[in-house]
């Protein structure tokens, strides 16, 4: 596999340059093992979130509670995800706010991330509580569904394993997993890879078949690519980061594949950056792969 690496002052140039459309915010309220105290899980997370943000040109309508309108999120409790859901009263969502609740979790042998999108009940008058679910796009429930649209989720990471939480690849050992190529997985399941409706409504005998990605074989749980499928990024040859495992010692990037899937499933995905802008983003990847692998969620 290869190694794949965004230094960070790249990226926060890269996202003031473009204009992003969806807007990823991560809550750390219910982050009890303060999983988050180090600075560079937080600066990796918020570059992961940038990949997403600076090609994602979907417009997304607020969710607003108030008086008689009322919408009530649900989410997996970032510290025990295997407990209880959470639930919100009467919360709001400014226009293209993605909210998203991370923590540390015991998540038990050999799962290093476990993620996906939040639930939500919903009172109100009119077309308010269609209109939170659909968010202004198409449809979004249902086997019949084109689009999605979320108010946000859930991600826990294993608060056992060792991490290499750095936002090159610079000191990650071969003990380490990659906290990066990890979050990026575990945020393509909250926006829609392997949870959504649309993307059910895609699969079929064990494959999925879109538009873009063309028809591709499913892992036994239909959440994820098969086992060793690979893609591009930028014509260079990878492992797709929407596959099941990864190795220890080694950074995973979102491939042309995985993208195309996204795409499949309804978000309105903009071209890659222009050649110069990759090279610059390339110039900094590393080959790193050894023979043990996590499982992701």
């Amino acid at each position: 596999m290869l190694a794949r690496v965004l230094v960070t002052s790249l990226l926060l140039s890269l996202n003031s340059q473009a204009q992003a459309n969806i807007d990823i915010q991560f809550d750390f309220s219910y982050d009890t093992t303060n999983f988050f105290a180090n600075p560079d899980s937080l600066a990796t997370l918020e570059a992961v979130a940038g990949i997403f943000e600076t090609r994602f040109t979907d417009s997304l309508s607020a969710i607003t509670s108030s008086g008689g309108n009322s919408f009530d999120p649900r989410f997996s409790n970032p510290a025990d995800p295997f407990s209880a859901d959470i639930t919100l009263n009467s919360a709001s969502f400014a226009a293209d706010e993605i909210r998203i609740y991370v923590g540390g979790a015991d998540l038990g042998a050999g799962t290093i991330g476990w993620g996906g999108p939040g639930g939500y009940s919903c009172s109100g008058f009119g077309s308010f509580c269609a209109d939170a679910e659909s968010r202004g796009q198409g449809t979004v429930r249902g086997s019949t569904a084109t689009d999605f649209a979320l108010w946000g989720g859930a991600i826990s990471f294993s608060d056992s394993e060792t991490w290499h939480f750095g936002p090159t690849t610079s000191g990650l050992d071969s003990n380490e997993t990659d906290f990066y190529s990890v979050a990026l997985h575990e945020v393509a399941h909250v926006l829609g890879f392997g949870t959504a409706d649309s993307f059910k409504a895609l699969v079929q005998g064990g494959q999925f078949t879109g538009t873009e990605a063309g028809t591709i074989a499913l892992s036994s749980d239909r959440g994820h690519w098969a086992e060793g499928t690979n893609s591009v990024i930028n014509g260079v040859p990878q492992e797709t980061a929407m596959d099941p495992t990864i190795f220890v010692g080694e950074r995973k990037g979102f491939t042309d594949l995985d993208f195309a899937a996204m795409k499949d499933i309804g978000w309105e995905v903009s071209p890659v950056p222009e050649a110069n802008t990759w090279a610059l983003m390339l110039a900094g990847l590393g080959l790193i792969g050894f023979a043990t692998r996590r499982r992701l969620a």
